[in-house]
């Protein structure tokens, strides 16, 4: 079970009763993980989950951290469209867990779901998105170099200057939070 380490050891039993809703149906367990620390925890996120489309629809609808937790499995998704409409919920949370899901979104290709995050930025919580990148140093250079990747592969020709590219804004914005002081 990939998803038992993808969130804080504080909710394992909410993701218990929530994963056997989830994988009904799913016609296989997640594939891969990327690794990051939270808080000193090692939290290890599929890179894409599986799940249903309605099974996952009916879980991010459960009330209170239940139905978040659903939007958090569901940004894994390998349905672009169904991450979208999962990122668009879970930018209106306030839950400092929530942060590795959506951050790894900036390093991925689908520039929709880069640029409605981007756009979201500035109401997120800067302590704890700033402590989470500080944590995460190699992490984030990685993403960074996957964001420039994405832009010489596909976007271009749609973004001739490179300082124009909405993936590399969303970047310098988080390397900026990430050099912030801590209190």
């Amino acid at each position: 079970m990939t998803e038992a380490q993808a969130l804080p050891a504080a909710l394992a039993d909410m993701l218990a009763h929530l994963l056997p809703a989830l994988s009904s149906g799913q016609p296989h367990a997640p594939a891969g993980v990327f690794e990051v620390r939270q808080d000193g925890h090692l939290l290890r996120i599929p890179l894409r989950t599986y799940y249903g489309r309605e099974q996952l629809l009916a879980c991010t609808r459960l009330a209170g951290d239940a139905g978040v937790i659903a939007l958090c499995l569901g940004t894994r998704h390998h349905d672009g469209h169904l991450r979208e409409h999962c990122v668009a919920q879970l930018l209106r949370q306030e839950r400092p867990w929530t942060v590795p899901f959506l951050v790894h979104l900036c390093g991925e290709y689908v520039l929709e779901i880069v640029e409605r995050i981007g756009a979201a930025l500035p109401a997120w919580n800067a302590d704890a998105l700033a402590r989470y990148l500080r944590e995460n140093p190699a992490y984030v250079a990685t993403l960074e170099r996957r964001v420039a990747s994405y832009w010489n592969c596909y976007y271009r020709g749609r973004y001739p200057a490179w300082a124009d590219y909405p993936g590399r804004r969303v970047m310098a914005t988080l390397r900026a939070l990430q050099a912030l002081t801590p209190r």
